[in-house]
C-alpha cells in the first residue's frame, strides 16, 4: 500500500493529475479489464490502491458523458454524500469500560475518520496538556504544504505539526465547514468531559482524519450535483482508506475505521470498486470498516417490480420537481433476461421502446420540454453479472414522467431502479410508489464491512428515514442497530494551554449540537470496534481479529426484541451490545 502515482507512459506530466480538472479519473481492475485499457492507453497516469485495483487518470480535457463504449460501467467513479439529517449505555459501552476484567477504553487503538474534516482545536480532541489526540490528518482540499508520502495532492499534518499551530496560530489548521466529521469523530472518540458528563465510545483512542476534497467539476456536471451539496468521489475515498492504512501500519496499531457516506447508485451487491475494496482489507487483522447503512427508507428512491411472462412491459410513474437541474437513474435486472425501457414525458412526447446494442449510447431530445435523455444499457459488464441501464436526465420537465420496462427471455424478471440519495435530489422528485426495502446504500452493501442502521435508544425505534434492507443479492444488510436518533453532544470548545496568556476555564451552560442518521450509529460503531481491538490487539487476546470476526463476535452479542423474528430487513441481527458480544465469548 502507499504506492507512489507514477506515469506508465508517454510524456505527460502526472505530478497534478488527481486534481487537474483536464485528467478524468477511472477505476481500474487489473484482473477484469486492466490489461486491454492499459494497452489501449499507453500515456496514462496510473495510483495503484492495492488488491488488484488502480486509479487511471487520463488526460481529457472537456465534458463527460460516458458514451465511450471501452469505458464500462465500474470504470466510472460513483459520487457521495453525507448521511445525516444515555447511547453509550445502551450499547453495552459503559459495562465494558468499568469491568475489572475488561476496562477497555480504546487505549493504544486507533479511528479512522474519512469525511468533512474535523475541528483540531475542539476540546475533545485534545489531551489535558493541550496535544493533540490526532496522530495524523490528510487535507485533501489544500494543496500547499506537504504532500503525504506516496500520495500526488493534499497536504498532511502530522501530529508536531499540529501541535505547533495549536500552540503558535491556529487558524491556519484546516477547518471542518460542515460539522459532520467533527460530530462523528466526538461520537467515536471524543475525549471524556466530565462537567459535560460526555464521552465517546473509545477516548482514549486517538485518530487519523482525512478532509475529502470535492469531487473534479466533470463528475459534478455528470451527475448533476448542486453546488451546494456537499459531496465526494468514490477513487478520492478509496485513497483516504489507503491512507489510514497506511498511517496505522507505521504506528503499528489496529484501526477501526468509520464511512458515514453513501450513494444510492450502483448494483448494490457489494461488487462496486469500493465495496471490494472494504471487503478484502475487513479480512486483514486489526482493520475494521464500520459504514453507514442510508436513511432512504422514506425518500421514494427505489422502486422495485416484476414484469409478468405474458406482459410486454410494465409502467413505472415518477415525479420530477420544478428546478431540478438533473439526475441519474439506474435499472438493474438479471441475464438472461435483457431490459430495454421507453419513455412518456410530461408534455406527452412519447419516445418508444429503446432497444440498445451492447455498449450503445444514445442522447435523446425531448420537445419542447428540452430534456435531454443520455442512455446507454452495459449487459454483463458489470463485476457482478448484471444488466445496467444508466439513464442521464438533464434538464428534466417538472411533472409526472411514464417509464416502460420491457423484458424480453425466460427467467428472472425483477428489475430494480434508483435514483440518487435524498441530498442530490429535490424533496419532489420521487417514484409515485416506491419500494422501502433494498434501499441500503452503498458502500454499505460490502461483503465484510459491518453496517448499522441507526435507532432511538428512549423508545427503542428505528430512525424514520432509515434505509432497510437486503442487499440486491439476498445478504442481510445492515449488520446491527446502533444509537443514531437525537444524538446529543456537548458543543466543541476551543481549548488554550493552560500557560497561554489569557487562558479562561469555560462557565455557564454549554450548548448541545444534536444529529441523527446512519452515520452518527456508524460513528458508535466504529468507536466500539476500537475497543473491541484493545481487547484483541493490544491486549493480545486475539490477534488474528479482523473486521469479518468482529462482525461476527457484535452479531452474536446483539440484543434481539421478542417482537420480530431476526435477522430482518429493517434492523437486521439486532442492537449492538457490546458487553454481550464478550459474554457469548464464552459460551
Amino acid at each position: 500500500m502507499g504506492n507512489l502515482q507514477y506515469q506508465q507512459a508517454g510524456e505527460r506530466d502526472c505530478a497534478n493529475a488527481a486534481i487537474d480538472e483536464n485528467y478524468q479519473n477511472y477505476l481500474i481492475d487489473y484482473l477484469l479489464d486492466g490489461g486491454s485499457f492499459l494497452e489501449n492507453y499507453p500515456d496514462l497516469c496510473l495510483d495503484p490502491v492495492g488488491y488488484n485495483q488502480a486509479i487511471a487518470y487520463m488526460y481529457q480535457p472537456g465534458d463527460f458523458t460516458g458514451e465511450r463504449e471501452d469505458i464500462d460501467y465500474n470504470k466510472v467513479p460513483r459520487v457521495y454524500g453525507l448521511m445525516d439529517s444515555r447511547e453509550l449505555e445502551a450499547a453495552g459501552v459503559t459495562r465494558v469500560r468499568l469491568s475489572p476484567q475488561l476496562g477497555l477504553r480504546g487505549q493504544g487503538t486507533l479511528v479512522g475518520i474519512i469525511d468533512t474534516g474535523v475541528d483540531l482545536t475542539s476540546s475533545f480532541f485534545r489531551y489535558e496538556d493541550g496535544g493533540t489526540k490526532i496522530a495524523a490528518y490528510w487535507d485533501q482540499e489544500d494543496q500547499e504544504g506537504k504532500k503525504p508520502a506516496g500520495y500526488s495532492f493534499g497536504r498532511e499534518w502530522d501530529r508536531e505539526e499540529i501541535d505547533r499551530a495549536l500552540e503558535e496560530e491556529p487558524r491556519i489548521l484546516p477547518r471542518d465547514e460542515n460539522g459532520h466529521g467533527t460530530f462523528l469523530a466526538v461520537v467515536a472518540a471524543g475525549r471524556e468531559d466530565e462537567e459535560a458528563g460526555f464521552s465517546g465510545a473509545a477516548p482514549d483512542s486517538e485518530l487519523v482524519v482525512v478532509k475529502l476534497k470535492r469531487p473534479k467539476q466533470y463528475l459534478l456536471d455528470f451527475y448533476s450535483i448542486r453546488d451546494d451539496v456537499w459531496a465526494c468521489q468514490e477513487d478520492d475515498v478509496m485513497l483516504a482508506i489507503r491512507y489510514v492504512l497506511d498511517t496505522a501500519t507505521a504506528l503499528q496499531r489496529p484501526v477501526s475505521i468509520c464511512l458515514g457516506i453513501g450513494t444510492n447508485l450502483g448494483g448494490h451487491g457489494g461488487n462496486g470498486s469500493l465495496e471490494r475494496y472494504i471487503s478484502q482489507i475487513s479480512l486483514l487483522p486489526g482493520i475494521s470498516v464500520h459504514i453507514a447503512s442510508g436513511n432512504e427508507g422514506i425518500s421514494g428512491h427505489h422502486f422495485r417490480r416484476n414484469v409478468p411472462q405474458d406482459q410486454e412491459f410494465e409502467t413505472v410513474e415518477f415525479n420530477v420537481a420544478d428546478g431540478e437541474n438533473g439526475f441519474i437513474m439506474e435499472l438493474w435486472g438479471d441475464a438472461p433476461v435483457n431490459f430495454s425501457v421507453g419513455l412518456i414525458s410530461p408534455g406527452g412526447e412519447n419516445v418508444e421502446r429503446i432497444q440498445l446494442k451492447r455498449n450503445e449510447f444514445r442522447n435523446i431530445r425531448f420537445f419542447p420540454e428540452n430534456t435531454v435523455l443520455q442512455i446507454r444499457s452495459f449487459a454483463g459488464e458489470t463485476v457482478g453479472g448484471e444488466q445496467v441501464i444508466r439513464m442521464n436526465f438533464r434538464s428534466p420537465s417538472a411533472g409526472l414522467w411514464r417509464l416502460q420496462v420491457y423484458a424480453r427471455g425466460t427467467g428472472n424478471r425483477t428489475f430494480n431502479l434508483w435514483m440518487p440519495i435524498t441530498n442530490f435530489l429535490r424533496e419532489e422528485t420521487f417514484f409515485v410508489s416506491p419500494e422501502a426495502s433494498d434501499t441500503l446504500t452503498s458502500p454499505g452493501d460490502a461483503f465484510y464491512g459491518i453496517t448499522y442502521v441507526p435507532y432511538e435508544v428512549n423508545t427503542e425505534s428505528l430512525y424514520v428515514r432509515a434505509s432497510q434492507g437486503y442487499t440486491r443479492d439476498g445478504r442481510v444488510k445492515p449488520d446491527l442497530a446502533a444509537p443514531g436518533v437525537n444524538v446529543h453532544i456537548p458543543a466543541p470548545t476551543a481549548v488554550r494551554r493552560p500557560e497561554q496568556d489569557g487562558a479562561q476555564e469555560s462557565g455557564g451552560s454549554r450548548r448541545e449540537v444534536s444529529r441523527s442518521g446512519s452515520s452518527v450509529a456508524a460513528a458508535f460503531g466504529a468507536g466500539i470496534g476500537a475497543l473491541m481491538q484493545e481487547w484483541a490487539i493490544v491486549k493480545e487476546n486475539d490477534l488474528s481479529l479482523n473486521g469479518q470476526n468482529m462482525r461476527f463476535y457484535l452479531i452474536q452479542g446483539a440484543v434481539r426484541s421478542g417482537a420480530y423474528e431476526y435477522p430482518n430487513r429493517e434492523w437486521g441481527y439486532g442492537i449492538v451490545n457490546l458487553y454481550d458480544a464478550f459474554l457469548s465469548m464464552r459460551r
